[in-house]
């Protein structure tokens, strides 16, 4: 099979060169050359093949593919269109030949892979191809949806970083993490799905990060979470109906928890427990928690968070209690949390856009004086309340409640000027 061929041909100005011109560049070392390539689109780097014979044969020792589809004029558009077909075999025979006559003496740094689904063969194969090159960082993004194929656990060794969209994981996916992943430290779903007929586990001694974004867990179990150096967490919306365990969290700084507030993708119970494992945070930001997720007389006891120093809810109490059982339960979180320093209100308590700009009432402001207690959150210097509607009965209904509240907080009100947060 040929090598790849190049999309451009080679130009007079390349082919002679420029009178009295030093070609600097080639005379760089192959690693630095290596380190430029790497920059570029792939059909870019196998084109540099015509600049010289130096650089004949440097593309197919670059510790960098990236295959893109885009890089070959195919877009969601073009899919629709009469030129997929001529622009999909392009696209399939660079990929095709660029994996085949890639040097496979040494590991790869970075293998990354963009397409939509048109050839469900071809894509497995190239998926298989770049794993078997040992890459330290493994990116797939496959449109709609394929399934992550059986792989030999040696192909992981260097892997520190694994970004998968849009996989099917199968019931194979937790012994790959376990077993065959020595170093990993990054790990991104997004859309995934953990499938099958047992419960499905995230475990791993060296993860330091860790983002679930719009995953589904289909298996029936609770899907189990067990990283002792984690660092970060971000889980993003999905659907957790048979909910998520986290455990040994001991070293998590960093969490990001959103729900959606239109659909119960994870219970109320599930969303109090969640919070009560992440005890050590530094920073919690959740987005879309309502009244019952959190603690109250019924529930059961809540941890302190010693090390918390900033949280931030984002639409959060949008539920049809009164504002001061809102604030109630707001209170009880902050005393679990006694070195609490920042609190950021954006867009809680009440609906942005429950009123249309010119249709906005001005009410008279009752200020609710109820014998509320004042929170014990003594580091607490600044609430910063972020709003995008001016409901002015409610933000001054809110300020009041937060200031007998918490007296010895500072209150900065910011207003952004957008449609959608």
């Amino acid at each position: 099979m040929a090598q790849p061929e190049p999309i451009v041909k080679r130009s007079t100005a390349c082919s002679q060169g420029v009178a009295g011109a030093v070609d600097r560049l080639s005379a760089l070392p192959d690693g630095v050359i290596h380190t430029v390539l790497s920059f570029l689109p792939a059909p870019e780097v196998v084109r540099t093949c015509l600049l010289s014979r130096r650089w004949r044969s440097l593309w197919r020792s670059v510790p960098r593919i990236n295959l893109d589809m885009k890089d070959f004029g195919i877009s969601m558009v073009t899919i629709r269109d009469g030129a997929l077909e001529e622009k999909w075999a392009r696209f399939e025979d660079f990929a095709t030949n660029l994996l085949l006559f890639h040097d496979n003496t040494s590991s790869l740094g970075e293998f990354r892979l963009s397409s939509h689904i048109y050839n469900q063969r071809h894509v497995d194969r190239w998926i298989r191809r770049g794993i078997e090159y040992c890459p330290s960082l493994l990116k797939i993004l496959i449109y709609p949806c394929f399934k992550l194929p059986p792989i030999v656990g040696s192909n992981f060794c260097h892997l520190k970083t694994l970004y998968l969209r849009n996989a099917d994981l199968g019931s194979h996916f937790t012994g790959l993490l376990c077993s065959t992943c020595p170093v990993i430290e990054d790990l991104e779903l997004g859309n995934c799905e953990f499938s099958g007929n047992s419960s499905q586990r995230i475990t791993s001694s060296t993860l330091k990060k860790l983002v679930l974004d719009s995953c589904e867990n289909d298996t029936g179990y609770p899907l189990l979470i067990t990283v002792p150096s984690l660092a970060n967490l971000c889980l993003m919306y999905g659907c957790y109906q048979s909910c998520i365990s986290l455990c040994k969290m001991d070293s998590l700084v960093k969490a990001e928890i959103y729900v959606a507030e239109y659909e119960a993708t994870l219970p109320q119970h599930s969303q109090r427990e969640l919070l009560c494992s992440l005890y050590n945070v530094t920073s919690l930001t959740l987005l879309g928690f309502q009244v019952e997720a959190m603690p109250n007389e019924k529930s059961d006891k809540f941890p302190i968070f010693r090390n918390m120093r900033t949280l931030e809810l984002h639409s959060c109490f949008l539920d049809d209690y009164e504002l001061y059982e809102k604030l109630e339960a707001l209170g009880s979180f902050l005393q679990s949390a006694p070195c609490l320093e920042k609190l950021i209100l954006k867009y809680c308590m009440f609906y942005r856009f429950s009123d249309s700009e010119w249709d906005i009432e001005r009410k008279n402001i009752t200020l609710h004086c109820q014998d509320g207690k004042t929170f014990q959150c003594p580091k607490l210097k600044l609430i910063e309340v972020i709003y995008n509607h001016d409901n002015d009965h409610q933000l001054i209904e809110l300020l009041w409640s937060l200031g007998r509240s918490l007296p010895d907080a500072s209150i900065k009100l910011k207003k952004i000027e957008e449609f959608l947060a």
